[in-house]
């Protein structure tokens, strides 16, 4: 299947949205429970803020409950997709009490870095790293500080919106709280301006030429050309800028997988080098890398399933097109 191509949004950013206004009465328990409470407690206290938030309409469980019903729920008749989408939503809140957590005091989580010798060899090229990170619901602060207490210190390319607001305002204010958390186990931060979106390319590029790092989450908030892959049964769009980069700079390609562990550990994995050949047409090259990548996160979602952040992006057929 070819790439999909779309317009890039340069319009102009709202000053305020309706999430905000959520965020404000949010924000302030978040920092309690960070603060205030044990990392121990803290997935059963998302688990409830979830549920009331779920019970007050603010958060609809709906979509992430019935595709993981549709993946899982024939497998397992007794599967809680209701409950999953909660235990889903409580990830991601425990994810912002880890960066509260991170830009007042000291977290340390147990982190176990694998497969180092996959960068350690794409470094020797001398051509640098792209790392290629997949979208799971601890993989932003833990995955950088991780690689950072190994010694590595990548450049994250991310947009504006990254944190926890997509307004002007809270791109001005909250959003900072986690590009600090985050920017203490960085290199630094290669900001995306949709109006200008070759000065993030060239500035990746630089630092590749440079052997460094560059990271990149796996996702479809960014970029022009979509990737459609195979995945559960059905099917994500994936930018494919990472491969893309990693192509045009001559770096190596890395996926990445950084999941919690029933121990508590936090494992963050580089796998073995995704090919992305110089040779051959581009988009057929930069489609066999989305759908590699993709043939790997598969087995990481059904491992951890709720861990993953992108159910509600996935794509299933029409109950009554199965055949």
């Amino acid at each position: 299947m070819p790439l999909r191509r779309r317009d890039r949004d340069t319009s102009t950013r709202p000053w305020i949205t309706r999430e905000d206004a959520a965020l404000a009465v949010e924000l302030p328990i978040l920092a309690l429970l960070a603060l205030a409470t044990p990392e121990r407690s803290w997935r059963g206290a998302c688990r409830r803020l979830e549920g009331a938030k779920a019970r007050l309409k603010l958060f609809d469980p709906g979509p992430v409950a019935n595709a993981a019903q549709r993946v899982f729920g024939t497998a397992h008749p007794a599967f809680d997709a209701r409950g999953f989408a909660l235990d889903s939503a409580a990830g991601r809140s425990e994810h912002h009490l880890q960066i509260l957590r991170a830009s007042v005091a000291h977290w340390a989580p147990q982190l176990r870095l694998e497969g180092r010798d996959h960068l350690d060899g794409a470094l020797a090229s001398k051509h640098g790293a792209v790392l290629w990170v997949a979208h799971f619901c601890f993989n932003a602060l833990a995955t950088k500080q991780a690689m950072a207490a190994a010694g590595f210190r990548a450049w994250h390319l991310s947009r504006p919106e990254h944190g926890f607001s997509k307004s002007r305002i809270g791109i001005a204010t909250v959003n900072r709280i986690r590009v600090r958390a985050e920017l203490a186990h960085l290199a630094g931060r290669i900001e995306i301006d949709r109006a200008k979106p070759m000065s993030a390319t060239l500035a990746a590029q630089r630092t590749l030429k440079e052997n460094g790092i560059v990271s990149v989450t796996a996702g479809a908030w960014e970029g022009q050309r979509l990737a459609a892959v195979r995945l559960l049964g059905g099917s994500l769009e994936l930018a494919v800028g990472a491969p893309g980069l990693a192509r045009l700079s001559g770096a190596v390609l890395l996926p990445v997988f950084t999941v919690r562990v029933p121990s508590g550990d936090i494992r963050v994995v580089i796998e073995a080098p995704i090919p992305v050949a110089g040779e051959g047409e581009k988009d057929e090259v930069l489609t066999a890398a989305a759908q590699a990548f993709a043939d790997r996160l598969e087995g990481w979602v059904r491992r951890f399933p709720e861990q993953w952040r992108d159910w509600k992006n996935l794509k299933l057929p029409a109950p009554d097109s199965v055949a």
